[in-house]
């Protein structure tokens, strides 16, 4: 990882650790909501490609009734590049999740799995239809959606990367 002062004002901001480790809580709020017993570490590498990639973000089903194999089925141009974004931001992710863990956003039960403990967040001035808000909403259901997708292989194996 490049020092802050080298990274561009875009890559700065875009994936500044606090917003993505923000994104992370939701997903791992969202997971849980679905599987009580946390998000697997792993699976903490695919939100930030799928959140932060404007198109896949913006093609993602509504509900998690939309199973995500035939979802993938059909919108083949989601796992078009998705390899080289998950190795190009997987630094990011790190950062992301130290700073999750250190500001006790996110915690990992004595199994490895990453869980979202109750805390009082100071409310968010974002406007509603902002893009940072829809990355948060879209974060908590890509967490949802995870945790119906299946085991983590499968999953992996979906999008076509491995861990």
């Amino acid at each position: 990882m490049k020092p802050w002062s080298e990274r561009p004002p875009e890559v700065a901001h875009l994936f500044n650790p606090a917003f993505c480790a923000l994104l992370l809580r939701e997903a791992v709020r969202g997971f849980a909501e679905v599987s009580p017993s946390g998000m697997p570490h792993p699976l903490v590498f695919l939100l930030l490609p799928i959140v932060l990639h404007k198109t896949t973000r913006e093609s993602l089903p509504s509900s998690i009734a939309t199973k995500m194999h035939p979802w993938l089925q059909e919108h083949q141009e989601a796992r078009i590049g998705f390899c080289e974004r998950c190795a190009a931001v997987s630094g990011h992710t790190r950062e992301a999740i130290i700073f999750a863990m250190n500001a006790q956003m996110v915690t990992l039960s004595d199994f490895g799995s990453m869980q979202a403990p109750r805390l009082r967040l100071k409310q968010l001035t974002w406007p509603g239809n902002s893009e940072s808000a829809t990355c948060r909403k879209r974060a908590y259901f890509v967490g949802r959606w995870l945790a119906s997708a299946g085991d983590n292989a499968t999953i992996f194996a979906m999008w076509g990367v491995r861990p």
